[in-house]
């Protein structure tokens, strides 16, 4: 059911976070109805798991600012999702009616919920899924030892890790190759490894004793956690020809990395020089190095603790924080330009719109409306992050010009700078 408008969230949580927002890299949208410290995630349209409940109350709900909340109705007990792909299609763990096992599951907008069953033991979750619909996640197996599994629709659960013996494994994500990342305990052993599977490949170990490798996006950059010569751990990044790179921290001892998008963006928690060590969210990127998302937000000043933190190929953030989840958007600034100006009545004028952001301008062919003296003039299509109208029908004297980016199922709406355009007789 759809519960709240998206935009009277953005009004609302505009009110929480006043300041510089004209020059922040971010703007922050509050998700209703998320649970503190609990795992929320956005897929590449904008839409948010959002979990909320416990036991038998649980509720899964997708969430998003153009069609609200909409609760999943799934069934059984304790459910709890994870991930989502691009389809809007959901996996997690729930108790099925009657059973005290928790098992993996996957929900589809057209099917609905389907419990996928086990290894052979009592216990599942699912926590990856790719656009294909293949799922990732732990099971135990008919003796009791946890190991990672890949689940298709047509294929149903294949073990991943076959000969472990010991602790076992867990698969935590899969990407649109079907390059599976998660950790194991080598037999024998009381540390984890990471690793990366493939089909025709098995698994490869990444890293050292300790490892865990928690997220991987479509290029095969991998990203989680790792010890470091003083046994902290930090957050890292993989790649097949570069190996592990350390990531760093935001000033205190310890980082986790959590997700990697398209652009090689990575996010994730770190303790920071606090007094209190408080675990705050960052992001990371080649240019910039590891930043501080209260800071890229303009949330400097509230004193919130980070749970987990998720992004999309678009940029934008999910953030769960011990006070509630939110999205961060990467905020858009337009510019606006006049061709001639002054101008004389009659003569032909051109607006050129320029639309940029920390992760560029918004897709080609979105919309940018043009007004003149608050009056519609009509629209052009985005190409490069640019947007133009020409015209040669403006009034004579003082016009005013605005450029709205009507925004995305991303991105927000917004406006440029009122241009004064003067038009001499």
């Amino acid at each position: 059911m759809k519960t709240l408008n998206g935009n009277v969230v953005v009004a609302m949580f505009a009110l929480l976070f006043s300041g510089s927002a004209m020059s922040q890299e971010f703007t922050p949208v509050a998700v209703p109805g998320t649970n503190p410290d609990t795992v929320i995630v956005v897929n590449n349209d904008g839409v948010v798991i959002v979990n909320n409940g416990a036991g038998d109350s649980a509720e899964v709900s997708l969430w998003s600012r153009a069609n609200g909340s909409v609760t999943l109705g799934l069934s059984g007990s304790n459910n709890s999702a994870g991930a989502i792909n691009s389809a809007s299609a959901v996996v997690g763990a729930g108790n099925p009616t009657g059973s005290s096992d928790l098992r993996g599951f996957v929900w589809q907008p057209a099917g609905g919920q389907q419990w996928l069953g086990s290894l052979g033991g009592g216990l599942s979750a699912a926590s990856g899924i790719n656009d294909s619909g293949a799922v990732v996640g732990l099971s135990y197996t008919g003796a009791h030892v946890q190991h990672a599994f890949l689940w298709t629709a047509a294929g149903g659960m294949q073990d991943l890790t076959p000969n472990l013996t010991g602790a076992g494994g867990a698969a935590t994500a899969i990407n649109s190759a079907n390059q599976v990342v998660g950790y194991y305990f080598p037999n024998g052993s009381q540390n984890t490894l990471g690793f990366v599977w493939t089909q025709a490949g098995g698994i490869q170990s990444l890293g050292g004793a300790g490892t865990l490798a928690l997220a991987i996006n479509d290029a095969g950059m991998v990203v989680g956690q790792a010890p470091i010569a003083s046994g902290l751990r930090h957050a890292f990044s993989w790649t097949q020809s570069g190996g592990i790179t350390d990531l760093g921290t935001l000033g205190g001892g310890e980082s986790s990395a959590m997700s990697v998008n398209s652009m090689g963006w990575v996010v994730g928690t770190s303790l920071t020089t606090n007094k209190n060590e408080k675990l705050k969210g960052f992001l990371w990127n080649s240019l910039k190095g590891i930043q501080l998302l209260d800071k890229l937000g303009n949330m400097a000043a509230n004193d919130q603790q980070t749970y987990s933190v998720q992004l999309n190929d678009a940029g934008v953030i999910a953030m769960s924080t011990n006070k509630g989840g939110y999205i961060l958007i990467p905020s858009m600034t337009v510019s606006l330009k006049s061709s001639l100006n002054p101008s004389l009545s009659g003569e032909t004028v051109t607006f050129t719109a320029t639309i940029t952001s920390v992760v560029g301008a918004p897709p080609d062919g979105e919309t940018v409306q043009f007004t003149v003296n608050g009056k519609a003039a009509g629209s052009a299509s985005l190409s490069g992050g640019v947007a133009k109208l020409t015209t040669s029908s403006l009034q004579v004297g003082d016009d005013t010009i605005v450029a709205t980016y009507v925004g995305d199922a991303n991105y927000l709406a917004t406006n440029s700078k009122t241009l004064t355009q003067v038009v001499q007789q």
